[in-house]
């Protein structure tokens, strides 16, 4: 899960349990009116979002009433650990504030996208919603870099780039850099860290950002139309295979790898059983990304990582890699979370080991995103033409409708797990 929100103790709701048998339905609809019914109270649910001082103790009691973990269904984006591992100055917080939406978001009936099973959307939609964030006691501007971490403006940084443009190692780095933003939520990582990927592989999202403009402006772009909850997303974050299906919701190829660790072999979950990868299967993904020589479909590459394992602070992150300097052994991140560090050097040692501790929501290691452009813009490093429609036949993203392709999407879907 997504993590930087590290200014912040949160609640702790490693007692509670979510129902993963087929009754689930009929669990969460449980849940919702046990949460709703208590509305007089301030609760917060799924469809009564309200945030004063009693909010965190009424919603603590409704978790814990429904008996709810998020260990017990890694599917579930239950929250990781918040606590701090660096700056103490920072204390707990027992007040939320109110909630910048009063309005709910629709219930999503229907997966436009495809590529989220019927189950896990009915699960996102009707679930409570964890608490949201509370107000911080304390404004922080940006982080101290670790000494382990070599910062990108630094004199040796500088060196490295100028280094590993002139080996050829820094094929990302300029389309990346040309889409360079900042997560807009401190959640978001991993929406913004694909939208800089979508945007710097020129694709086209087929709907309207603002004006006539098709482009990925926002993560309100990305998340039009897909079936993952963006509310829940804020609060919470991705993981992993949401990651993948968030990514492959707007055409990208995407392999998703784990290190090979003897963590989480024992998690009950199917991904448990998925084939992991060795340290020098990263080296490999990098020359083939990240050198020029190799790398002849425009393909992108894509850690998450625990930011403690790099003394950094929070913990679940996503970020793109735009460069591997071979003497040092170490590649650059883009921290998306501009806010907080700005890009550094982390050698691939220090990186492949701060993706093998386990994820508290899956109970599986994070790891690494080796992602390719649609056969149609895989060669396509410019612009070669302006693609002019009619602005009325391009939707918005406030149109209610769905996904412009989602029907293609879904009949696309079907065919491939006849295929299997």
């Amino acid at each position: 899960m997504d993590d930087d929100e590290d200014a912040y103790d949160y609640p702790d709701y490693s007692n509670v349990h979510i129902p993963t048998s087929s009754s689930s339905a009929s669990a969460a609809a449980t849940a919702t009116a046990t949460v709703s019914s208590n509305a007089n109270r301030n609760v917060i649910s799924r469809h009564h979002i309200i945030s004063p001082r009693t909010a965190a103790i009424d919603s603590a009691q409704a978790y814990r009433k429904l008996n709810y973990t998020k260990r017990k269904n890694p599917i579930f984006t239950g929250r990781s650990s918040h606590r701090m591992t660096q700056s103490p100055r920072i204390t707990v917080v027992t007040n939320y504030a109110p909630e910048a939406h009063s309005q709910p978001e629709p219930l999503i009936t229907e997966c436009t996208c495809g590529f989220q099973k019927q189950q896990d959307v009915l699960r996102d939609s009707h679930e409570p919603l964890p608490p949201p964030l509370p107000e911080p006691i304390y404004s922080v501007h940006k982080r101290v870099l670790p000494s382990i971490l070599t910062a990108l403006s630094s004199p040796q940084g500088r060196q490295h780039l100028q280094e590993s443009l002139m080996a050829e190692t820094a094929e990302s780095y300029w389309a990346l850099t040309e889409q360079f933003v900042n997560q807009s939520d401190p959640a978001y990582c991993g929406v913004t860290t694909l939208l800089m990927i979508l945007n710097a592989m020129n694709i086209d999202p087929n709907v309207r950002w603002k004006g006539g403009w098709r482009f990925f402006g926002n993560e309100d772009v990305l998340l039009h139309g897909c079936c993952l909850n963006a509310e829940r997303i804020r609060r919470v974050g991705i993981t992993m295979e949401q990651f993948t299906v968030l990514g492959t919701c707007h055409g990208l190829n995407i392999t998703m790898k784990r290190p090979a660790t003897d963590a989480g072999s024992s998690s009950s979950s199917s991904a448990s059983s998925q084939p992991r990868y060795t340290i020098q299967d990263f080296r490999n993904d990098i020359r083939n990304t990240l050198d020029s020589r190799f790398n002849h479909d425009n393909s992108m590459l894509v850690t998450s990582f625990s930011r403690a394992a790099l003394q950094q602070t929070g913990d679940g992150h996503y970020s793109p890699i735009a460069a591997y300097h071979e003497a040092s052994d170490s590649v650059l991140i883009l921290d998306v979370a501009r806010f907080k560090y700005a890009p550094y050097w982390t050698t691939v040692e220090d990186l492949y080991q701060a993706m093998e501790p386990l994820d508290t929501a899956t109970q599986l290691p994070r790891g690494w995103y080796v992602m390719k452009p649609p056969l149609a813009v895989s060669h396509q490093h410019e612009m070669t033409s302006e693609d002019r429609r009619p602005a009325h036949l391009v939707p918005t993203i406030k149109d209610t409708g769905s996904c412009p392709v989602g029907k293609i999407k879904v009949e696309f879907c079907k065919a491939k797990d006849l295929s299997h």
